[in-house]
């Protein structure tokens, strides 16, 4: 939901125009599809765990394939997102030579990549197989919709190769820019003369600064614990009860932190922005709460007719009346 309510404010921002904007659309299109897939990974850990039918096992498949791509599109927009602040404050005159085909192109670059490296490879990985619960590998804990066993060392491979690229070094690139950028505007706000025009961009810069670090602070809330849980799941492990319980919520928490993590950088964007704020109070209070009449207790709609929200009590119960 919060991505979806986000989408007037990039529109009002008028988006199209600026290359900071283009990359959160994007950003949150990444987000909206995990977001749009996440009941299968909730399928999968519950009544599908055992026996993935009645969902036919492409179900699986794609759920992999685009959980994967678009956890590589997040940390590498999170990554681009910290260079272009980077850009913007050390290197101005840059920074404005820029185009929005420039920022089209490199939102382009890093889609296609994610699903030449994330999607395509993904789709033959993993797959909806019964497990061998009684068997001493590592599937026997696994939920049905997860690695083929024939492709494991292959995944294994997979996981040593694209997750460094993908994930590990946009993590560490972003502690990284972070850092730096947090030391430029120290020294800046340092050397400059008090004036009104400078107090306004050093007080943008800031804002600019903390939505970084907020959406920083995300992704590490979200990402350190899906790579340790996917190296962990992965290795040859005794086949309790006890190891099946740590596997099986590990992998919820996990999960949960990562979506969590998805779910709350709307809000970041907004507390890092106050025109964004503005925007998004705008929104709620002329698409949402002006159809309510709060003294009346009524629901409005567009072509006037209204609902009346009453509340009956009778001996038999309570009836919701509308």
């Amino acid at each position: 939901m919060s991505e979806i309510a986000i989408f007037p404010d990039l529109s009002e921002l008028h988006f199209s125009e600026n290359v900071f904007m283009r990359f959160i659309l994007s950003l949150c299109v990444s987000d909206l599809i995990s977001a749009l897939i996440s009941w299968l990974f909730l399928y999968r850990r519950t009544w599908g765990f055992d026996v993935w039918a009645p969902l036919p096992d492409i179900f699986c498949k794609f759920y992999w394939a685009a959980d994967i791509m678009t956890n590589f599109v997040t940390a590498l927009h999170i990554f681009s997102f910290a260079v272009l602040r980077l850009i913007s404050i050390q290197f101005p005159v840059v920074y404005n030579k820029m185009k929005i085909w420039h920022g089209n192109i490199w939102i382009a670059i890093i889609w296609v990549l994610s699903f030449l490296c994330g999607f395509l490879p993904s789709w033959f990985i993993f797959g909806a197989n019964e497990r061998d619960r009684l068997s001493n590998s590592p599937d026997a804990r696994w939920p049905a919709c997860t690695v083929i066993w024939e492709q494991f060392e292959f995944y294994k491979l997979f996981q040593e190769v694209c997750y460094p690229i993908f994930l590990y070094l946009p993590l560490v690139g972003v502690v990284v820019v972070c850092s730096a950028i947090v030391f430029i505007v120290r020294i800046k706000s340092r050397k400059v003369a008090p004036s009104k025009k400078c107090e306004k961009r050093q007080k943008r810069e800031k804002q600019a600064v903390l939505q970084l670090l907020l959406i920083m602070a995300s992704f590490l809330i979200g990402y350190i614990p899906f790579t340790a849980y996917e190296f962990w799941a992965v290795q040859d492990l005794p086949v309790t009860p006890y190891y099946r319980f740590a596997d099986y919520w590990f992998g919820m928490i996990e999960y949960f932190f990562l979506r969590f993590s998805e779910c709350v950088n709307p809000l970041f964007y907004n507390l890092g922005s106050a025109k964004m704020r503005r925007h998004t109070k705008k929104f709620i209070q002329t698409k949402i709460l002006c159809c309510i009449d709060w003294k009346k207790g009524t629901f409005s709609q567009r072509g006037g007719r209204s609902f009346s929200a009453t509340v009956d009590r009778s001996t038999t119960g309570t009836n919701f009346g509308v």
